[in-house]
C-alpha cells in the first residue's frame, strides 16, 4: 500500500476553519470565500486567518 505523504499543517487548519465555517450553514464555496475574504481584509495569510477561526471556536485566543 503507498504511503500517504502528511498534509501541510497550513493545509490541515484551513480545512479545519472550513469545516467550522460549513457547521455555520456556509456551503463549502461559501465557507472559503468566506475565510478567503476574512484573511484579505485583515491583511493576513489564510493560514493564519484559519487558525485563529480555529482557536475562537477552541476557545483559545492568540
Amino acid at each position: 500500500m503507498p504511503l500517504r505523504s502528511p498534509a501541510s499543517p497550513a493545509a490541515d487548519v484551513v480545512g479545519l476553519a472550513l469545516k467550522v465555517l460549513a457547521a455555520q450553514g456556509l456551503s463549502g464555496a461559501a465557507a472559503n470565500a468566506a475565510l478567503t475574504t476574512m484573511a484579505q481584509e485583515r491583511g493576513l495569510p489564510m493560514a493564519r486567518c484559519a487558525a485563529l477561526v480555529v482557536a475562537a471556536v477552541d476557545g483559545r485566543m492568540g
